[in-house]
């Protein structure tokens, strides 16, 4: 699966077989990530839960079904330097409509951040008639 965001960032994505639900995720500490305090910037490890989740849901997905996040609760538990992170990310449940995920970021044996996150799943869309395609949404009064 080719992801732009995390070859961006720098995310090593190792996803699990088809049907399973899973990946791990690794990224080298870098002084690009660090905040003014010279800590991991926590965006970094909410960006590295929210991909892995994204990836993880993925190996579920049927042909022509995406998915999106809905919401994501994260704990920070330590401050990070340096090393390598990696990011475990497990589906919890997954229904027609819903998923939800969890993934812990450690380094070495560390847990440093705990995720849970809600990603909707969406159906192939349709193939639009003609009669559908020139169509206007009404908009809503304000």
């Amino acid at each position: 699966m080719k992801n732009p965001f995390a070859e961006l960032v720098g995310f090593a994505l190792q996803m699990g077989r088809r049907g399973s639900g899973a990946c791990t995720t690794t990224l080298d500490v870098r002084p690009e990530l660090l905040n003014p305090n010279g800590v991991v910037h926590g965006g970094a490890l909410f960006a590295m839960a929210d991909t892995a989740m994204g990836a993880a849901l993925h190996t579920t997905l049927s042909q022509g079904e995406y998915c999106a996040t809905v919401e994501i609760k994260i704990h920070f538990l330590q401050p990070v330097t340096k090393g390598k992170l990696r990011c475990r990310t497990r589906l919890v449940h997954r229904g027609s409509r819903i998923a939800v995920l969890e993934s812990h970021i450690s380094v070495g044996r560390l847990q440093v951040a705990q995720a849970l996150g809600t990603f909707a799943i969406f159906a192939p869309r349709p193939q639009k008639t003609s009669a559908v395609a020139g169509a206007k949404r009404r908009r809503l009064s304000q």
